[in-house]
Order: C-alpha cells, then structure tokens, then sequence
C-alpha cells in the first residue's frame, strides 16, 4: 500500500478505492489552502485525511466515533503517512490555541445539530492560527430543504471568519455522473 500511496496520486488511482473530497481537492490543488499543519475533520473512511498527507501536511484526523478513528489509523498506517487519529467532542477538541493552518471539514458543520454548532465554530476558531484557513461544504437549499443559501453562510461564519471564497458546486462521481446535490465550497480564514 507505501507503493500506491507514494507513487500514485490518491485522485487519480484512488487509495482502496477511496478518493478525497473533490471540493477539498479543487482548494488543495489550487494553492488556496496554507501549507503546514492540517485537521481533517469527521475522517470517514480516511482518504481526506491522507490527501492532505500526501501533500505534505502533517494531518491530525477527528472523528466522533471510535469507528471512524479506527479505520483512518489502520489506512494511515499503511500507507505511512503522516496522520495521528483522534476521536473527539465536538465542542471541546483538545488542541491547542493556533495549532493548524489549515482545517478541512468535509462532513462536519452540516450534520452538527445548532445548538452546537456556535461552540464548533468557537473551537475551529480557537485551534486555527492567525492567517489560517477553514475548508468548509454545505449543501445548497436549491435541492436539500436542510441547505443554507449565501445569506445564510454570511450569517453562519461572519465573524468570527473572513469569508474568502463561496462556490456553487455540483459534486460529481468518478464517472461523471451527478452523484450527490450541490453544494457550496466555503473558504474561510481567521484574521
């Protein structure tokens, strides 16, 4: 698995055929997000959390359930890259004041009841350094009766962030096909 990992590319051959968020891959490939330490949030299935090692971050991957933390350790391990796993309480994560420069939330926010959700943001605010982005998605309220529309994120995120990017994306799978709804690519950054 080294092999795959290091001499392929995750987007292009897929890591046990996972691949990472597209969304993610569009901002990472693009030079928006700050180089350095990263937190890869609800690590899932783990192929987030080793993208971004594959770029050179040093990742710290969160998830809520054991389950989830489990499974990107064994990944990582396996691919040797460079991803401690955490399981953690959402409202109070046990990192440090401006520990990372970039943090990847490809699961989280939207699925976070609201009366949470002000503590999350306090704590991503908390952990990420001056200068520091926050990679967010949200589904958009044009198909999901759950979405938020541009208002909304202005309200959801300003302030404490600076909004730097809000994107109208459809998310496609592998075959071209559209695989879920659309979505919105957020990028923030803490001033």
């Amino acid at each position: 698995m080294d092999k795959v990992f290091r001499e392929r590319s995750i987007t292009d051959e897929g890591f046990e055929g996972l691949y990472p968020n597209p969304l993610l891959v569009e901002i990472v490939s693009g030079g928006m997000a700050p180089q350095g330490r990263a937190l890869s949030l609800h690590c899932g299935t783990g192929s987030d959390s080793l993208y971004l090692a594959q770029e050179g971050y040093a990742v710290a991957a969160a998830g809520f359930s054991p389950e989830d933390v489990e499974q990107v350790s064994r990944m990582a391990e396996e691919a040797r890259a460079k991803v401690i796993a955490f399981t953690v309480e959402p409202t109070q994560l046990p990192f440090h004041e401006g520990e990372f420069d970039f943090i990847a939330d490809t699961g989280c926010i939207h699925k976070m009841d609201e009366s949470k959700r002000g503590a999350w943001l306090r704590e991503l605010h908390r952990t990420l350094r001056r200068g520091g982005r926050l990679f967010t998605v949200l589904p958009s309220l044009k198909d999901n009766p759950q979405g938020v529309t541009r208002s909304s994120i202005e309200g959801m995120f300003h302030p404490p962030f600076e909004i730097v990017q809000v994107v109208d994306a459809p998310v496609m799978d592998k075959s071209g096909k559209r695989g879920h709804l659309y979505y919105y690519s957020i990028l923030l950054e803490k001033v």
